[in-house]
Parts: C-alpha cells; sequence; structure tokens
C-alpha cells in the first residue's frame, strides 16, 4: 500500500448534500461530481461501500488521486497551499483510521466495521438568503426568485435564453426539498462514533435537523465532538432555543462558528441578499464577545476582490476581542463561476494584486489561504465569463428599487470601461419582459371584443 496519495476522507467521512447525495467531500471539483448514494434511496452501510466509493479507495492504495475528485487538492498541493486532504490528514482521529487501512480494507476498496468520524451536514438548502454566487440548489429562497423573475418572460422568450432555460429546468425538477431528519437513525446509530461535525446549509441555524443533532449531544454530553459552523450570522435563535446558550457546553477549542461573510454594510446586502447587516454584526459581536471562537469565512469573487485588503482589515477588527484573540479571515476563491475573479480585466488584476501584496507585506495579515486568491489574479481573463457576469448582474437587479452601481461604486467605472454592458442587458432584459406583458394585454383586449 502506498500512503503518499492517502486521504483519510473515504475511509471515515461523509458529504451529505441537500438533494440526499453523498460525496466523498465538498471539496471535489470536476466535469462529472463523485456520488457514493442518496440517503433518499439506500442506507448508509450500501453508500458507504458503493462502487463509486470502493473505486476511489483502490485508486488512493495504488497511489493515485484522481483528478475528475480530487483536482482541487492537487492544485493547491501543487501551488503550496494546504489542501483539505492535508487538514484532514493531520486531524487527532486521523492516524489510527490511515495506519489500520491495511487491517479494515479489502482488495475491493470494501471496509468492513468503519466508523464515520467526521460529518459533513448539509440536510437541506432551506436558507434565509440568496447570495450571487449560490443557485437553487443550496437556497431554497433562490428558488422563489427564479419563479417570480420566471414570470416576467413568455414560454418562447424563455426557451431561446440558456440562462432563463436552465432556471426553468430547476423548477420542473423542483428544486426545493426541505428534508426533515429522513434519516434520524443513522444519526442515532452513528453519534457516538463522530468526532467531528461540520454544519452547513443552505442555513443550518433554521433547520430541524441542525437542533436535533446539537440537542442528542447536548443530551449524552459529548462536548468533545468537535464542531464547526458555516452559517450566515443573520438568526442565532429556534423554536424558543437560542444557539449561544448551548454551544456554551463546549470548551472555547472544540467549537468554532464560521460566518459566511463577503462584505459589509450595503455591498453584504447586495452579494448575499437578504442580509440585514445591522443584525449580522450585532450577531457577530454577541457570538464573539461570548468568548465563543468565531472567525469569518470570506467567498473571493470578483465582487470583492477588488478592495480585498480593505475587507480583510474590516472583518479582522469586526471579529477580533479580547475574547476571540485567535480571530482570523479565511479566504476561498470562486471556481470557475460567472462571478469568480477571471471576470476581470487583467489589467484590473495586476493592480488588486500589487495592492494587496503591498498591503500584506505591511501589515500582520490575519488571513488564510491569500496564495490561493493570487493564484487565482493571475489566471487570465475570461471575457465569455465577463458577458455573463453583466448578464447575471443585470437580471439580479430587475424590478429592483437599486442597482449594483449603488452597493459597489467601483463596478460603475469597470461598466463604461468594458462598453455598458450592464446597460444593454438590462435593456434586453426590460424589452422581453414588456413584450410579454404587451402580448397579454393585446390577447385580452381582442377575447373582451364581441364579433
Amino acid at each position: 500500500m502506498s500512503q503518499s496519495k492517502i486521504c483519510v476522507y473515504p475511509w471515515s467521512h461523509v458529504n451529505i448534500n441537500p438533494n440526499g447525495d453523498v460525496w466523498p467531500c465538498c471539496h471535489q471539483r470536476g466535469d462529472q461530481m463523485r456520488v457514493y448514494g442518496n440517503f433518499k434511496e439506500d442506507d448508509i452501510d450500501t453508500i458507504f461501500n458503493s462502487e463509486s466509493a470502493r473505486e476511489l479507495r483502490r485508486s488512493m492504495l495504488q497511489g493515485v488521486l484522481p483528478r475528475n475528485t480530487c483536482i482541487k487538492c492537487i492544485e493547491y498541493e501543487k501551488i503550496g497551499i494546504k489542501s483539505a486532504r492535508d487538514w484532514a490528514n493531520q486531524q487527532p482521529w486521523a492516524k489510527e483510521i490511515i495506519d489500520n487501512i491495511p487491517n479494515t480494507t479489502k482488495d475491493d476498496g470494501t471496509v468492513e466495521n468503519y466508523k464515520i468520524k467526521f460529518w459533513d451536514l448539509r440536510w437541506s438548502n432551506l436558507c434565509n438568503m440568496k447570495c450571487v454566487m449560490c443557485s437553487p440548489d443550496w437556497s431554497s429562497l433562490w428558488v422563489q426568485e427564479i419563479k417570480n423573475k420566471l414570470e416576467n418572460f413568455d414560454d418562447e422568450t424563455i426557451q431561446k435564453d440558456n440562462m432563463l432555460r436552465a432556471y426553468k429546468q430547476h423548477i420542473k425538477h423542483d428544486t426545493l426539498k426541505v428534508r426533515h431528519l429522513p434519516n434520524k437513525h443513522f444519526i442515532d446509530n452513528h453519534i457516538n462514533d463522530v468526532e467531528h461535525i461540520y454544519f452547513a446549509g443552505g442555513e443550518p441555524l433554521i433547520m430541524d435537523e441542525h437542533w436535533y443533532i446539537l440537542n442528542k449531544l447536548t443530551e449524552l454530553k459529548r462536548f468533545n465532538v468537535k464542531i464547526k459552523y458555516n452559517t450566515n450570522m443573520l438568526k442565532m435563535d429556534y423554536k424558543g432555543q437560542n444557539a449561544i446558550d448551548l454551544w456554551k457546553n463546549w470548551d472555547y477549542l472544540k467549537l468554532s462558528v464560521e460566518g459566511s461573510i463577503d462584505e459589509t454594510g450595503k455591498r453584504a446586502e447586495w452579494i448575499r441578499s437578504g442580509t440585514i447587516w445591522e443584525t449580522v454584526e450585532k450577531n457577530i459581536k454577541q457570538v464573539r464577545d461570548t468568548g465563543i471562537q468565531t472567525f469569518s469565512n470570506t467567498t473571493v469573487g470578483c465582487y470583492n476582490v477588488i478592495r480585498l485588503p480593505e475587507l480583510i482589515d474590516e472583518l479582522y477588527e469586526l471579529y477580533y476581542s479580547p475574547t476571540n484573540k485567535k480571530a482570523q479571515v479565511n479566504l476561498n476563491p470562486v471556481h470557475n463561476h460567472w462571478c469568480s475573479i477571471q471576470v476581470l480585466p487583467d489589467a484590473l488584476k495586476r493592480d488588486i494584486l500589487e495592492k494587496t501584496k503591498s498591503w500584506e507585506s505591511k501589515t500582520k495579515s490575519k488571513t488564510q489561504k491569500i496564495e490561493a486568491i493570487y493564484h487565482e489574479l493571475q489566471k487570465p481573463h475570461d471575457p465569455d465569463k465577463l458577458k455573463m457576469f453583466w448578464k447575471r448582474s443585470s437580471w439580479l437587479d430587475l424590478n429592483k428599487d437599486s442597482t449594483l452601481f449603488d452597493h459597489i461604486p467601483e463596478f460603475a467605472e469597470l461598466n463604461d470601461q468594458t462598453g455598458n454592458q450592464y446597460e444593454k442587458f438590462r435593456d434586453d432584459w426590460i424589452e422581453k419582459s414588456l413584450s410579454k406583458r404587451n402580448r397579454s394585454i393585446d390577447s385580452n383586449l381582442c377575447s373582451s371584443i364581441s364579433y
């Protein structure tokens, strides 16, 4: 057995997604995502030793990290950035599992008497925000947003437009599936083995499943289980319970609350629509001052990289306190997306890179993975993504009282430099939506005429 390409995840971890699919981890990238199975259809024994799961283990045992599954870790390790694989293999519970792989794993990749030590739980797409980089798969508010906006257009217009047609398919297949503990037995049967739980979503703090697990751990006094959250920090209470009251049972180093905060103030309210910045800021300070470990988990794309140094300083100031001295800003670049950093022109990216590196050399940076941002800033400009960026931004602003430029004024200059594409797309959206209304009015008028 070669251990050089071993990752402990396939032997100890499940990543459960809102549609029920189980992945090896949330970091996988590729055209064809690896799926172990689906919790709606299979039990955990079938899923954990599915052909897809066994194939991944066999590949690693042969000294190969499959690129289609593990490309993100491969790229990070190539440029010297700590990968998810590196992190997982360094966990306190990982060494014993890795050392015992020869004794626990059959030649075909089957693992007997397995113990799932790490749960990555995204039970539902139930969410109280609709972030620009998100989709109906991960946000229930996006489902409603799309339904509302599609009502502006007739079927002919929708079929001719790739973006609208894709959104129509989301609605057709009913992406909104809020699951309520369909696998309660999984939780009850494996909760004594778990060492680490990561709650994400959707928004975990408004999900019944999250509260069931948190109360179960409290009942069992399993305060040694390490818990980590990815939350938008908008709501701390649920059905008469307050998360902070329960979190206080955990040691400082055993529980951390990652705030999905990509900007501050009005900028935050546009990027993560549904944000009430005053409330979010208040909740961050309350968690921070209570003595619970909290920090920012910041997704970096074209919308916020333009002022990255200022943003990091603002977030660090928000999170740091005498009770949260380990405050930091974790940076996670958007990959291969219409709002990724590649959207921006090369000259602008060079300016941002130079400014950020200069800032970093003068300050004691409290960031994680800033090198990954530098790597993205050096990738060539993608004009197709820029076009899609303007198209989607104008679509997001449709029927709103304010625009992108009101919240993030720097993009007004970029719009001028790139041929006012925002206005062109906006006018096109308005024309198409008006044409539907006009045809509807004409139809109603005709039907009212007596012959």
